[in-house]
């Protein structure tokens, strides 16, 4: 599932005090949206020391409907998949897939419109407490039967530092990175960067409740379009339940997207509220 994992052990005070002021950054991270920017989504967080071939995997479908005044966006779908190819003593390679389709109600009552699509790949080292992966990201953004003869992408090369915080009855997962995009095709971007936490707190046996902010920065060519740095951010809580082959999440969450539609160069913003089956 989206971001960070579901063991829970002890830490000392004073390790556990620490945690405690990062829970304070994590709300205001996760509520103050209009700090940040790109929301790109992350590879789940190792929580054991398994080695070797596909030693981690997780998969999930979301379906969440959009409250906005733009009738571009109604309702998202999105899958996700996140499998750790291979991990080694003090590190892993992962893979992640992750499709977004989107409709509105321009046309019909659910028109289709445009679909995102990120595929990553990424290779971590843990140095001290801090795992340091290099990241290779790619985004598509397809336009759906609307025409429009390109297709709004970019790659980055980049690094991502990660750390998850353990505490008795809940985990705070943390994460820095930044990406220069070495080629793109319709978007002025030349760098992207995101900061991303999420905080899970057990309630009972099978039972959690999270919250999570997502944002960066994303530079840009001013001489393409005149415009400057840009930002957006992503804000989400919910519930979650957890049975033995799979888990179902109740959310709500802001987002404001930079250049929310694929040929636009305004952000979006919205609400969603919406339900997410995946892996345990």
């Amino acid at each position: 599932m989206t971001g960070g994992a579901r063991h829970h052990a002890c830490l000392s005070d004073a390790r556990t005090g620490s945690s405690s002021r990062l829970v304070v950054i994590g709300f205001l991270f996760a509520f103050v949206p209009g700090t940040f920017a790109q929301t790109a989504p992350v590879p789940g967080t190792r929580t054991d020391e398994p080695t070797g071939f596909l030693s981690r995997m997780a998969f999930f479908v979301s379906v969440a409907g959009m409250q906005t005044d733009d009738p571009r966006f109604l309702l998202t779908q999105r899958s996700r998949a996140d499998l750790d190819l291979f991990s080694y003593r003090k590190g892993r390679v992962n893979f992640l897939v992750d499709t977004e389709l989107l409709m509105g109600s321009e046309r019909r009552a659910f028109d289709l419109n445009h679909a995102n699509i990120v595929f990553e790949t990424s290779s971590s080292y843990r140095v001290g407490p801090i795992d340091v992966a290099a990241v290779v990201h790619h985004v598509s953004r397809h336009v759906v039967d609307r025409e429009f003869d390109r297709v709004p992408a970019w790659h980055t090369v980049g690094a991502r530092g990660a750390h998850l915080f353990l505490m008795r009855q809940s985990t705070i997962d943390v994460s820095l990175e930044y990406g220069r995009v070495v080629q793109h095709t319709f978007v002025d971007y030349t760098w992207t960067s995101q900061g991303t936490i999420r905080l899970d707190q057990t309630l009972r046996p099978g039972a959690h409740v999270f919250a999570s902010g997502s944002g960066g920065l994303v530079g840009v060519d001013r001489a393409v379009v005149n415009r400057g740095r840009q930002t957006g951010a992503r804000a989400e809580g919910g519930v979650r339940f957890v049975a033995e082959r799979g888990a179902v999440d109740f959310f709500g969450a802001y987002e404001q997207r930079v250049d929310g539609y694929p040929t636009s160069r305004q952000p979006s913003s919205w609400f969603e509220f919406g339900v997410r089956l995946g892996t345990p």
